[in-house]
């Protein structure tokens, strides 16, 4: 037994060490108040008070477990000892310990007679057997984890609920739809660049290239360090694929730097729409064509 006890004593320090530290500082919160009001205004202490219950509880299940195996295991060995040989002692000790800890004693066929009950059903007899001990103990553990699982559910709230599940996993969904999106916008390439004129794309684009390129292009497109960007007159093509890889790429012969690493592929869609947007404007001070004449197509209406 005092091996016994040797093992529960390291097991136990072993196992609360962790929680020294945390018990340590929120002690450090513990003046004017009780001990257990204290820590049940921070989740630590929620968390350590719920932890140490369970360690109690289960130190206390586990010494009366190994306790009773302990004995059970003596009187069976015992028995065997005495009343049998070597050879067959393995085989009574396990069939005696299946019979404590998994079926029950029961009584050899044709001995039930006084077993039976009054009740009969269609010729079906019932027999006063008591609850099988796995059974039992099943039953038993399932209090065992209501000691542990009611006050983790309704006082420490470590156990959600049902709604608070909800909404984290609506969140969750939320979060995940928008990171989908964010890396669905960082793929945008200029084979798969979209031209678009709304609203928000145009203003988008409008704000970067006020603030990255206006300084060569002027604020309105008309050029100046950069060529005119209203008139019918390219050197890189007109179209979202080419101005998209224009704005990317840069072309440092001529002294465009490439963007592609200080702007998104999302912004960089946005500001080459908005250049598309500027032809056929009128800036202040226009710069005389550069590149080849691309006319840009005109919409007609379906009647």
């Amino acid at each position: 037994m005092k091996r016994l006890f040797y093992i529960l004593f390291i097991m136990t320090t072993g196992i609360l060490a962790p929680f020294q530290v945390l018990a340590q500082d929120i002690s450090l919160d513990v003046e004017r108040k009780g001990m257990i009001a204290s820590m049940m205004e921070t989740d630590e202490g929620k968390v350590l008070l719920l932890v140490g219950a369970m360690m109690i509880i289960l130190i206390v299940l586990l010494i009366v477990m190994l306790v009773l195996l302990g004995v059970t295991a003596q009187i069976l060995l015992g028995r065997n000892l005495q009343a049998q040989g070597k050879e067959s002692q393995s085989v009574d000790f396990i069939t005696q310990l299946k019979q404590r800890w998994v079926t029950g004693k029961l009584k050899p066929v044709g001995q039930e007679g006084d077993m039976l009950l009054d009740h009969n059903y269609d010729g079906i007899k019932e027999m006063d057997y008591s609850m099988p001990p796995w059974l039992r103990y099943v039953f038993i553990g399932t209090f065992i984890f209501a000691v542990f699982y009611v006050p983790a559910y309704m006082y420490f709230d470590l156990v959600p609920d049902q709604k608070s599940e909800y909404k984290a996993e609506i969140q969750e969904a939320a979060l995940m739809a928008e990171l989908r999106a964010k890396a669905g916008l960082m793929s945008i390439t200029a084979e798969t660049a979209e031209e678009m004129d709304d609203e928000e794309t145009i203003m988008a684009g409008k704000t970067i290239f006020e603030k990255s390129c206006a300084v060569c292009h002027a604020p309105d497109g008309g050029g100046g360090v950069g060529p005119n960007l209203t008139d019918e007159y390219w050197l890189h093509g007109n179209d979202i694929k080419g101005v998209f890889t224009t704005v990317s790429e840069g072309v440092p012969q001529k002294g465009m730097v490439p963007w592609k690493g200080k702007l998104s592929p999302k912004e960089i869609q946005d500001v080459a729409n908005f250049v598309i947007s500027l032809a056929g404007t009128t800036p202040a001070k226009p710069k005389e064509p550069q590149g080849n004449k691309i006319e840009m197509p005109i919409e007609t209406s379906e009647e």
